[in-house]
């Protein structure tokens, strides 16, 4: 079945109703031996969904949960001359309730890359979005059922224009509801900086944020940014990675903070930014934040040494500095094992309610996590000595691009796995301890 732009399928109502008794069976027939990190057998097929009702392709690099348990996974349409924001909703059991395709304008490539739940069960979905006729940040917001939500911007959607090439890697909800996006803007010399900006609740730009709403930095030749997180004084701490060219590698990972005006916090780092690169000569890459209650955020990505890579992160202070009690020097990389070398990637990182981190991303092509204490030790309790991977399909190119957790402490993962040319979005949910 294909599906165009603002299409639309649903789940079977009827089943939906048999939900509660579903969920009550088999919470009274789950394995007694369950291990935390297994996958979750009363999801899906054995833990897993895989969609493939698009026919074509369906990229997913992002997950969320509503407040009635439905997990909502956002990301690309693939049809090759007219990609579009995909959005897929699964019951709490894994199954089907509705899937969607949203555009700003027909026959041009857009790409979903973030989505944000409100209190309301309404989300936000963000990425790179075509309404000027190139690319531009963009915003849709859907009713809590999977529909376009007309009442914000214009139909629905929100584009913010840069003056130049730009998308949406994140987005972060303030305590107001307001919405802060970053992600990067391209200029003609070829190089990426941090592009961000703040949207009313009506989706309109707030001009009261940085320069008539926008904010535009650069770090390095090319400042690549893919993580946002605000703090309860309205504080930004965005996150990601520097590097020579756009086109060329990374050598270094950032995380900055800015005032709830968007106007650099110089009381952090070195006049508001912290640059780190981790061996000599590797490349780093960093994707994900996450912010614990005492203020410290903890960077997550990888390290790649001779093309081979190891999950990575790094916590901060408050400060800026790497923190020293987080595994001796504020930084930590893992290995995963297996017939050598195993390459890996974080692509996530989730923080748990008791402190424990958990990384996601992929490990010799396949589904991976690890899990941590606080203190940044893998922790033996989860998977198989704090780690596991597990395959989709034939276990080529399976990839986490983003994690959540449920209101009962099971971890959802989310991302893709490709068959030949076709790429397909992937769900799995993770027993709790």
């Amino acid at each position: 079945m294909t599906l165009s732009a603002g299409s639309r399928f649903r789940g079977n109502a009827p089943a939906r109703r048999l939900l509660a008794v579903a969920l009550l069976v088999v919470a009274l027939t789950a394995s007694p031996g369950a291990t935390p990190g297994d996958l979750d057998p009363t999801f899906g097929s054995s833990g897993k969904y895989l969609s493939t009702a698009y026919g074509l392709s369906m990229f997913g690099p992002s997950v969320a949960v509503q407040p009635n348990g439905v997990i909502v996974a956002a990301g690309k349409h693939f049809t090759g001359l007219d990609d579009d924001f995909a959005v897929l909703q699964l019951n709490p059991s894994g199954g089907l309730v509705s899937m969607s395709t949203a555009a700003f304008a027909s026959n041009k490539n857009e790409d979903a890359k973030s989505v944000v739940v409100l209190p309301d069960g309404r989300f936000l979905v963000g990425g790179e979005g075509n309404a000027g006729g190139y690319a531009q940040h963009g915003v849709i917001r859907f009713m809590a059922d999977g529909t376009v939500d007309d009442s914000f911007g214009n139909d629905g959607r929100a584009s913010i224009d840069f003056g130049r090439l730009s998308h949406i890697h994140a987005m972060a909800l303030q305590a107001d509801g307001k919405l802060v996006v970053v992600g990067e803007s391209y200029g003609g010399t070829n190089s990426a900086r941090l592009a961000m900006a703040r949207l009313k609740t009506d989706g309109t730009l707030d001009t009261t944020f940085g320069t008539a709403g926008l904010v535009q930095t650069s770090y390095g030749e090319t400042t690549s940014t893919h993580a946002v997180v605000i703090a309860p004084d309205g504080s930004i701490t965005v996150g990601g990675y520097v590097g020579e060219s756009i086109n060329g590698d990374a050598s270094a990972c950032f995380v900055a903070r800015y005032r709830a005006t968007g106007t650099a916090d110089t009381s952090f780092g070195s006049n508001g930014v912290t640059i780190v690169a981790v061996g000599s000569g590797h490349k780093n890459y960093c994707h994900s934040l996450a912010r614990q209650d005492d203020g410290m955020v903890v960077l997550a990505g990888s390290i790649v040494r001779n093309r081979i890579g190891d999950f990575m992160m790094m916590r901060f202070t408050t400060s800026g500095g790497l923190d020293p009690s987080f595994d001796g020097d504020g930084i930590v990389s893992t290995t995963f094992p297996g017939r050598a070398p195993i390459s890996s990637e974080a692509n996530a990182v989730l923080l748990l309610p008791d402190g424990k981190l958990v990384l996601g991303g992929q490990a010799d092509g396949q589904f991976a996590l690890a899990r941590y204490s606080s203190s940044g030790a893998l922790d033996p309790a989860f998977g198989t000595g704090g780690l596991m991977s597990f395959a989709f399909g034939r276990g080529v190119d399976d990839q986490i691009k983003s994690l959540a957790l449920q209101p009962d402490g099971k971890i959802v993962a989310a991302g893709f796995t490709r068959d030949g040319s076709h790429f397909n979005l992937a769900v799995a949910r993770l027993l709790r301890d």
